[in-house]
């Protein structure tokens, strides 16, 4: 439900094999419909969510600084160094005063790697809004994948990120305005609207042993949430919601805080040929959805197969 609400109209998601268009929300219920489509957004689910936190993404920043440094004492990065070096021949491993973006052409498409090393969650809203923002730029459609350590952002026409870094890309103007835009804000508080409803006593949920069902519940938060909205913007309880979505669940401040961050870095763009290291669990994330008859060790091993013969090409 998480992911679902964070769509808009018409965005297109992987379910079942199949990518499907979003027509509408309502009352926990997600209405789609057919779509002939070869990409979409990956859903993300309860169990896959456990990002970094703020702390801990700093603590792996600062390793990776250290191995810029030379600085190889700790045990973690003795065992992952073949990998490291991997990617600092193809591209480069960032220092702490350093965002490395990526530059990839392949038959996919164009894929912008960005990599912020501040966890998954607030990598699913800088996606989003970053997406956002190129594409008020020109019309352009987007694939967005995830994890821990960045995102990619797949099209099929190329992006001239230069320019749109130059024209403020992560700039912080304007950040709540644009994450609206870039995620279903108001299905998000509408959900959590139902929640301050009940604790607040607005709504009723029925008697002990005869509860209401939750369709019904929904049904009748979402009414009210509308009539709040309509001809009370300011109700106490409609500013709690959109306050508990844009606090906790879309992690406003920490995207706030990585833009900022961001900004006082040295932006490096690296063209590598091939997905690097960093890249391609990424890639592999989004990509395993995609099929049904072969293990995800079968993917992966056919992509370094194809990836390695286009490198020794080069």
């Amino acid at each position: 439900v998480g992911f679902m609400i964070c769509l808009k109209t018409c965005d297109y998601f992987w379910f079942g094999w199949s990518i499907l268009p979003l027509a509408k929300v309502k009352d926990m219920t997600a209405l789609v419909k057919p779509s002939k489509s070869q990409k979409g957004l990956i859903p993300s689910w309860a169990g896959g969510r456990m990002p970094l936190s703020s702390k801990l993404a700093y603590k792996l920043r600062q390793k990776l600084d250290n191995y810029t440094r030379g600085i190889i004492t700790d045990i973690e990065i003795e065992h992952v160094k073949p990998i490291l070096e991997l990617q600092a021949e193809r591209s480069l491993v960032p220092n702490l005063n350093q965002l490395l973006i990526e530059k990839i052409q392949t038959i996919e498409g164009y894929h912008l790697f960005f990599y912020p090393f501040v966890g998954r969650a607030v990598h699913e809203g800088l996606s989003s809004l970053i997406a956002l923002r190129l594409s008020l730029s020109q019309p352009i459609t987007f694939s967005i994948a995830v994890n821990d350590y960045g995102f990619e952002l797949l099209s099929d026409t190329e992006v001239d990120i230069e320019n749109a870094i130059e024209n403020g890309l992560f700039s912080t103007d304007n950040l709540e305005s644009d994450i609206n835009q870039s995620a279903n804000s108001n299905e998000m508080a509408k959900r959590k609207f139902r929640e301050i409803a009940q604790i607040s006593g607005l709504l009723f949920t029925g008697y002990p042993g005869k509860g209401k069902k939750d369709r019904h519940l929904q049904a009748s938060g979402s009414l009210l949430f509308d009539v709040f909205k309509e001809h009370d913007p300011d109700n106490l309880l409609l500013r709690q919601a959109y306050h508990e979505v844009f606090t906790y669940q879309l992690d406003e401040k920490r995207m706030a805080e990585s833009l900022t961050i961001i900004n006082t870095q040295e932006i490096v763009i690296k063209r590598p040929k091939t997905p690097t290291p960093f890249g391609f669990p990424i890639l592999i994330d989004r990509r395993r959805e995609k099929i049904t008859s072969e293990k995800l060790e079968d993917i992966v091993r056919k992509l370094q197969i194809q990836y390695i013969a286009a490198q020794e090409e080069v």
